[in-house]
C-alpha cells in the first residue's frame, strides 16, 4: 500500500506542479529579443505610415492619413533610440468619405478652425527612448503642432531590427492645448452633440534604413 501511495504522490507533483520542463507552452509565446543595431538611419517616407482618428461626443468618427516628410532615428552604444520626424500637414487626407464630403473636411481641418496649415505647414515629434522591456519602449519627446511644442510619452513595439529598423505606436495628444479651438469643450460651452472630442489619436508605422 505505501509504494502505491508513493506512486500517486508523485504522478500528483508532476501533473501539477509548473515545472519547465513540464511545458514549453510560455517560451514558445515570447517573441525574440530583437537587437538594435547602433547607427543612424533614415525614415523611409513610402512606407512609413501615420492614422489620424478624432471622434465626436456621440464616438462618431472620421479618420485619414498623413504624410511624413523627412526624419531621421539615431541608435548608440547603449541602445537608446533619438528620433526627429517632420509631418506633411498639407497632406491631411479623409478616408471615410468621398466626393465632396471628403473635400470639405480635408479643406476644414486645414483652415483655422484646426491646423492653420497655410501658416504651419509642418509639425513634429521629437522623442529618446528611456526604457526597454523585450520588444517594447517606452519614449519621452516634445510634438510640436501650430508651433507649440508640449511634452510627450508614449509606448512602441519593435517589429524588425535587422535590415530595417520598423516600429509601430498609437500616440494620442490633447488638440486643446495646441490652440485646436473648433467645438472643443475647453474652448465652447453647450455643444451637446456637436462637441469634438479633444483626444486625437495618431496611429504610427515607422520604417527606417541605415544610411
Amino acid at each position: 500500500m505505501k509504494k502505491y501511495f508513493l506512486i500517486t504522490v508523485l504522478l500528483t507533483l508532476v501533473f501539477t506542479l509548473d515545472l519547465p520542463w513540464s511545458s514549453n507552452e510560455n517560451i514558445e509565446n515570447e517573441p525574440p529579443y530583437l537587437q538594435l543595431n547602433k547607427g543612424d538611419y533614415n525614415i523611409l517616407l513610402e512606407e512609413s505610415e501615420l492614422v489620424w482618428i478624432g471622434k465626436k461626443i456621440t464616438l462618431k468618427e472620421h479618420s485619414g492619413t498623413l504624410q511624413f516628410k523627412e526624419g531621421t532615428i539615431s541608435i548608440n552604444d547603449d541602445g537608446i533610440i533619438y528620433g526627429n520626424i517632420t509631418i506633411d500637414m498639407t497632406s491631411i487626407n479623409n478616408t471615410d468619405m468621398k466626393g465632396k464630403k471628403k473635400r470639405k473636411l480635408e479643406e476644414h481641418l486645414k483652415n483655422d478652425d484646426f491646423f492653420s496649415v497655410n501658416q504651419f505647414s509642418t509639425s513634429k515629434i521629437e522623442f529618446q527612448s528611456t526604457t526597454r522591456e523585450n520588444n517594447k519602449m517606452k519614449f519621452d519627446g516634445n510634438l510640436t503642432i501650430k508651433g507649440i511644442s508640449h511634452p510627450i510619452s508614449f509606448i512602441a513595439d519593435i517589429i524588425e531590427s535587422s535590415k530595417q529598423l520598423k516600429a509601430k505606436t498609437r500616440l494620442v495628444f490633447d488638440r486643446s492645448i495646441y490652440d485646436v479651438g473648433y467645438r472643443s469643450g475647453i474652448f465652447y460651452e453647450n455643444l451637446g452633440n456637436h462637441l469634438i472630442l479633444d483626444n486625437i489619436s495618431l496611429d504610427i508605422l515607422l520604417v527606417a534604413i541605415k544610411d
